[in-house]
């Protein structure tokens, strides 16, 4: 049986501005989706007694955590109204009523339950002017008003993975019946009003300065001609001899291991273009801005990362390839519509390649070396694996993530191959791996024999 509560909640205040520059990237991301954009939505089930939550949760627990988190987070009552005049605006409602949908079910079947009506929550795409940005399901067992199962579906203008982690945080601590009193972080009504301020078209006009100035380095023609319409492929490399040895590497340059893996692309990338250096855009989360590290709102933006690969070794791209990333970090907070402004009076300037860390933890500076070996890295090399799918459709011609999968390298490269040969796609991960081994095995052996280091020599990783 299913059931449907109505949920009354209210919150601090309401209004009409526009987007966030958050916002707005999340927005631009959606509709360029449509009508596949449910793909974005996101979704997770809290198992309230096997996670050890809560016990014995009657209803009311539910239905008192969905006020709690509507009241606290601006961003979960925030509808996109599309007008011809102001363009896409946020709706920030002060109070209303949401529905809480009720299954029944045993307990032997209440985690399946819970799996399908994760399904049916997460799979249509959200109604951005007529509906919350969050469904929320419960599964209650046995006749009795005792919930095991919690479900949660947000769309992605709720927030982005960094915030995402907030609010799952505060939904866990109302599930346990103690909701969090403390103030939270800017909210996205309030970024946007302090971006359409003085002071945040000054931040602005900085950023975009800098990329005016970088936007030279970028080719107008990386790839070439097509050879036909867009046709994308998906080919994820998993390494854990990739992972020991990005760890030795990111230890002794003393960055992140996220460094690595960017200078090593960059590499790849300038080697298969034929260009002394990479241009990327990096996404960058922006919680290390003042008052957004807990915000439950989007505040990702593109960074544009130009990095120097020259003729050299390995070795320096490391540390180039750092600061480089520091610099688009530093830059990543604009208004998207000035950009495009920016790059209109520009011309064909190719953009077409990213890269996107979804580690939580990549720019932490890594001390995971110890312990590793070249034995260890050599004997893990035959456990790489790859493999591919066909996709429809994607935003990029180049596309790297970087997966969180502990113990492995694991990279998923999202390829255009009308420009980006089938048959290179493969061949440019496994030119990544192959770089970052043949370099940590050089750094090891020189340290088993007890030579001191000398000046890496140019790497050869075929593309």
């Amino acid at each position: 049986m299913t059931e449907r509560v109505s949920v009354g909640f209210t919150g601090g205040r309401g209004g009409v501005c526009g987007l966030s520059w958050g916002q707005i990237a999340i927005w631009r991301a959606i509709q360029r989706l449509v009508p596949d954009d449910a793909s974005l939505n996101m979704s997770w089930v809290t198992a309230l007694e096997d996670e050890g939550v809560s016990f014995g949760t009657p209803l009311a627990r539910i239905t008192d955590t969905v006020a709690s988190v509507m009241a606290r987070h601006e961003s979960l009552r925030t509808r996109v109204r599309v007008d011809d005049v102001h363009g896409p605006q946020q709706l920030l409602a002060r109070d209303g009523t949401i529905e809480v949908e009720v299954v029944d079910a045993t307990r032997e079947t209440a985690a399946a339950a819970a799996k399908e009506l994760q399904r049916r929550l997460t799979e249509p795409a959200f109604d951005y002017a007529g509906e919350w940005p969050l469904r929320v399901g419960a599964v209650r067992v046995d006749g009795e008003d005792v919930v095991t199962h919690a479900v949660f579906a947000i769309c992605h203008l709720v927030t982005d993975r960094g915030g995402l982690t907030a609010l799952v945080r505060d939904v866990l601590a109302a599930l346990a019946g103690r909701p969090t009193t403390d103030p939270p972080d800017r909210q996205p009504y309030e970024q946007a009003l302090h971006q359409a301020s003085e002071a945040g078209r000054r931040q602005s006009d900085k950023a975009l300065r800098y990329w005016a100035r970088h936007l030279a380095a970028v080719p107008r023609d990386r790839f070439g001609t097509p050879d036909g319409p867009p046709r994308f492929v998906s080919v994820t490399l998993s390494s854990p001899a990739g992972d020991r040895a990005v760890s030795v590497l990111a230890e002794r340059e003393q960055v992140s291991s996220s460094a690595v893996i960017l200078a090593a692309a960059a590499w790849q990338l300038a080697r298969q273009t034929g260009a002394r250096e990479s241009v990327l855009q990096v996404i960058v989360s922006n919680r290390f801005r003042p008052g957004l590290a807990d915000s439950v709102g989007p505040a990702s933006q593109d960074g544009l990362c130009v990095v120097e690969v020259g003729d050299d070794g390995f070795g320096p791209v490391i540390g180039r390839a750092m600061r480089a990333s520091m610099q688009a970090y530093l830059h990543a907070q604009y208004d998207p519509v000035a950009l495009d402004t920016l790059l209109a009076d520009l011309g064909d300037v190719d953009l077409s390649c990213s890269f996107n860390d979804r580690r939580f933890d990549a720019q932490t500076p890594v001390s995971a070396a110890a312990g590793v070996t070249a034995d260890g890295i050599r004997a893990a090399l035959p456990h790489t694996t790859v493999s591919r799918e066909p996709v429809d459709h994607y935003g990029a011609r180049y596309f790297l993530h970087v997966n969180a999968v502990p113990g492995t390298l694991d990279l998923t490269l999202f390829a255009d191959t009308s420009v980006f040969d089938e048959t290179k796609v493969e061949e440019h991960l496994r030119g990544i791996e192959r770089l970052v081994v043949a370099e940590a095995l050089r750094v090891l052996d020189a340290t088993d024999t007890g030579s001191a280091d000398t000046e890496p020599a140019a790497a050869e990783a075929p593309v």
